[in-house]
């Protein structure tokens, strides 16, 4: 998506869960900005629809969105969202990364549905979001979020944004998965899933 207005300071993009709200926030007090969460942006909109069953909104015009978003974002925001095609091109972009079944615990204990869990995880394992952030803007970064404290990633996140380095991460998910144990046990879960 070309997007005409001024860019935004940053996006903080991710698999949901990993805990892009609290950082786009707390980032947009620091820098005396806003926090633009795209779903919040979306929200009434013709461009979305809600799936009772997933407790979820899908994007039902994508193009008509991203203009949506586009002009709801103002130069030095910082932008949220999972959804990497609805944000206007930013100074930086920083995808939060969480290990598998940390993330499909954390899900599941929100009440997430099976369904919306297994999704997520499956996204979150395959580098859906990163691979797309960085098919779009090859300076994204990584920041794995696991076994750091909020202050810790924030840190991370505030340094890279403001100029003081980026940490880019290595995560390879579905190995971890696969030596853990968790890829039989989430494709365990998922077969069972589809067939109830």
């Amino acid at each position: 998506m070309t997007c005409a207005a001024p860019r935004p300071k940053a996006l903080i993009t991710g698999t949901p869960g990993v805990g892009k709200t609290t950082h786009c926030r707390k980032l947009a007090e620091v820098l005396s900005t806003r926090c633009v969460t795209v779903g919040e942006v979306l929200a009434n909109t013709p461009y979305v629809v809600y799936i009772p069953e997933l407790a979820t909104y899908e994007i039902s015009d994508l193009a008509r969105a991203a203009e949506v978003v586009c002009r709801a974002v103002a130069p030095g925001d910082v932008v949220d969202t999972h959804v990497v095609e609805l944000s206007p091109d930013p100074e930086a972009v920083v995808v939060l990364r969480k290990a598998p079944d940390v993330l499909f615990r954390e899900l599941v204990d929100r009440g997430w549905p099976l369904k919306k869990v297994l999704d997520n995880v499956w996204a979150e394992m395959l580098d859906v979001v990163y691979v797309k952030a960085k098919e779009r803007w090859p300076w994204a970064v990584q920041i794995d979020v696991t076994k750091r404290r909020q202050d810790e990633t924030f840190e991370a996140i505030r340094r890279c944004v403001v100029g003081g380095g980026c940490l880019d991460e290595a995560v390879d998910w579905l190995s971890y998965a696969e030596r853990s144990g968790f890829l039989e046990f989430i494709e365990r879960l998922s077969r069972w899933g589809r067939s109830s």
